[in-house]
Order: structure tokens, then C-alpha cells, then sequence
């Protein structure tokens, strides 16, 4: 198994608890390629507060076994190598984040999805699930299938683009052209769901894919 270390000079030559906390944490950081699109929350758990500060003459030296991407905890070995010598393990948590909308108050069953009620937020990714959006703008406009409690994390499943009995804009398309006319949904659905639409000018039932919040579209 590859080993990291990482050494450096220090002109303190005594180590607090803390030094060694946060240098580890930020030898972690260095092997770790963060992803733009979330949150990495890094931080080294607090060693034993009953250990004393520490004297090292020489360079301490960083090294774990583990290799990247790494697992949610890491154990760093720190080392000094002076004559006395002492080793110290501390361990690293590693948490990503993934973004989530949320909801910023209680939204109430039927009640309409604004900007006002909802916000994206970073959650640890056991707690998303599949259903979760992280796309506000896909969701305002859509509506509320139960009551949701603020700072929930809104999924598919809570919410309709289009419900049942809503006007909607029905999109008829060719290779060559686009007809738009209007519809009651008989349905409720959400954004690449099949639903059942009622055209109002011909008064005909037609299966339609629901295209984002109170439209549906279908392929002639």
C-alpha cells in the first residue's frame, strides 16, 4: 500500500495539541482533488486533552497508509525523529457535501413553490436521496402534494410540476413544427413523467410528457 509523507521545517520546536491537529488536517487537504460542484468539510479529530505540549529538534514528518480518494476517516501518522523521538496518530474526518434544495419555512400541502420558500443547501451524501433536486429553478412554480417542514430536503415525490386539474401548455411537435394550444391536466406529474392531458379546443385525451412546471409536450 503506497505511503504519503510530507515533510517541513518549523521554527517552533514545541507542539501543541492543536499544531498537530491542524497540520495534520492540512497534509490530508494537499492529496485530496476537491470537486468544484461540492463541499469538502475536513477536519482532524481533537486528540486527548490530558496530552502535554511536545519538544521535536527535528522536521516533523506526516504519513498515512491510506491512499486517495480516501475513506470518511484517515489516520495521519505524526513523527518526530529527534533523539527522545515520539510518534502521534490523528485522525481526520472527511465529509462531502452535495447540494440539495431545501425548504426555508413549512410549505403547506397545495401550496405554490417560490424562490422566497425555498434554498439550496449542502448535505452529507447518506442523506440525499435519488428524488432530491438541486436545481431551484426547475422547481419554483411547481406545488406542494404534502405539508413540508422547514429544512427539509424537497424530492420529486413531495411536489408536482403539473397536478392534477392545472392548465396547461401542451407542445405538439414535428421535425418541421411546433403547435401549441391548451389543456387541463388529468394528472399530476413531474418534469419526464407521461400523464394524461385533456386538449380543451378538441376535447380529445392524450398522453403527453410533462416538460417542466405546467407545460407538457408530445411527438406527432
Amino acid at each position: 500500500m503506497a505511503c504519503f509523507l510530507a515533510s517541513y521545517m518549523s521554527q517552533a520546536q514545541i507542539y501543541t495539541n492543536t499544531n498537530l491537529e491542524d497540520e495534520a488536517k492540512a497534509f490530508i487537504v494537499k492529496q485530496i482533488e476537491l470537486d468544484p460542484d461540492i463541499k469538502t468539510d475536513i477536519k482532524a479529530l481533537p486528540l486527548d486533552s490530558r496530552l502535554s505540549e511536545r519538544n521535536c529538534d527535528t522536521p516533523l514528518s506526516y504519513s498515512t497508509n491510506a491512499t486517495p480518494p480516501f475513506n470518511r476517516q484517515v489516520t495521519v501518522q505524526v513523527k518526530c525523529e529527534d533523539i527522545a523521538g515520539w510518534t502521534q496518530y490523528v485522525h481526520v474526518r472527511i465529509e462531502e457535501l452535495y447540494p440539495v434544495i431545501v425548504s426555508t419555512q413549512i410549505i403547506n400541502k397545495g401550496e405554490l413553490i417560490t424562490a422566497d420558500t425555498i434554498t439550496v443547501d449542502f448535505k452529507p451524501k447518506h442523506f440525499i436521496r435519488a428524488s432530491n433536486l438541486h436545481n431551484k429553478e426547475l422547481l419554483i412554480g411547481s406545488r406542494s402534494k404534502r405539508v413540508i417542514r422547514e429544512d427539509t430536503a424537497i424530492g420529486l415525490h413531495q411536489i408536482c410540476m403539473v397536478c392534477k386539474g392545472d392548465n396547461v401548455t401542451i407542445y405538439a411537435r414535428t421535425r418541421t413544427l411546433t403547435i401549441k394550444v391548451t389543456g387541463v391536466a388529468l394528472q399530476d406529474g413531474n418534469i419526464g413523467e407521461q400523464i394524461r392531458v385533456k386538449n380543451q379546443k378538441s376535447g380529445k385525451t392524450i398522453s403527453a410528457r410533462v416538460k417542466d412546471v405546467e407545460s407538457v409536450e408530445v411527438n406527432l
